[in-house]
């Protein structure tokens, strides 16, 4: 039977669900919008234009334009056509790729996108933790250091944590619109309950997100910590007080994403149970 693309309507939600499941790890960002947000395009926050690629009425690859302009994807045949596809439909210009490391490189050359037109192109690996592994930091577990979420007098401090790590991992600038994106972003997820700081003698030396979640499994990002208090555990633990934190709410898998050549953050993770479990990629359009 012929392959069939198409743009994914009301009814589909359940089959796309069992397909991203197979492959949960890689597809948080997909799993976690198509719950929040189903897939209808209404241009909202999670919203995106699902295409699917179909064979004898099974999901075999899809993508996603989601609502910020990044393409996340969890295609492993048919990218050229569904690309064909979600390019003809013109629903927002791309702005960034994300998903596992062969595809995102694939879609980079389906597409066209030249090395000057990347203003970030990472390669990443996969990090996964059952919960019930998490190795908890001495200092966390002897409650002399608090994993909590942040107050709202320190959310503008937050922001400007926020500002500082796209302008260091992005190759951003310090712009109006950089400033308004991490004021936004920051607000929604301080909002949502998914934005965590680790207190330090009465003063707040990291944070971290859940950048996606689901009732089982939760992804981490958002990772910071100012420049002059690295190196002394503090991402790790806060990492782990927000683990803890969703183990206590019956969340039982955790998976992040950090560059294969980012000695220090891979060896945080690994200290708290982390264990690579694939390879991720991340393209962001100047």
């Amino acid at each position: 039977m012929a392959i069939e693309v198409r743009q994914l309507q009301p009814g589909d939600d359940l089959l796309l669900s069992d397909f991203l499941e197979r492959r949960g790890d890689s597809s948080m960002f997909l799993r976690a919008n198509l719950r929040r947000a189903g897939v209808i395009d209404n241009g909202g926050p999670y919203a995106g234009t699902y295409v699917a690629a179909y064979n004898n009425r099974k999901i075999e690859a899809v993508t996603a334009l989601m609502w910020n302009g990044f393409l996340a994807m969890q295609a492993p045949y048919h990218l050229g056509p569904i690309l064909q596809k979600l390019q003809a439909l013109q629903v927002r210009p791309i702005k960034g790729l994300l998903g596992p490391l062969a595809q995102t490189e694939e879609a980079r050359q389906l597409l066209g996108i030249r090395q000057t037109a990347m203003r970030k192109s990472s390669r990443e690996d996969l990090f996964a933790l059952p919960l019930d592994k998490l190795v908890v930091p001495e200092h966390l577990a002897a409650g002399t250091w608090t994993s909590r979420k942040p107050k709202r007098i320190e959310l503008e401090m937050l922001i400007e944590w926020r500002l500082a790590s796209v302008v260091e991992t992005q190759a951003a600038d310090d712009t109006p619109r950089a400033r308004s994106e991490a004021d936004e972003g920051m607000r929604r997820m301080e909002r949502e309950g998914v934005l965590w700081v680790l207190e330090v003698d009465g003063r707040v030396v990291s944070m971290n997100t859940y950048n996606a979640t689901l009732p089982d499994m939760v992804q981490i990002g958002g990772v910071y910590t100012p420049p002059d208090l690295r190196g002394l555990g503090f991402a790790r633990a806060c990492v782990a007080g927000s683990l803890m934190a969703a183990r206590h709410v019956g969340v039982e898998r955790a998976v992040l994403f950090t560059p294969k050549d980012n000695a220090s953050a891979q060896a945080a993770y690994r200290a708290i149970g982390f264990r690579v479990v694939g390879e991720y990629g991340i393209v962001i359009l100047r």
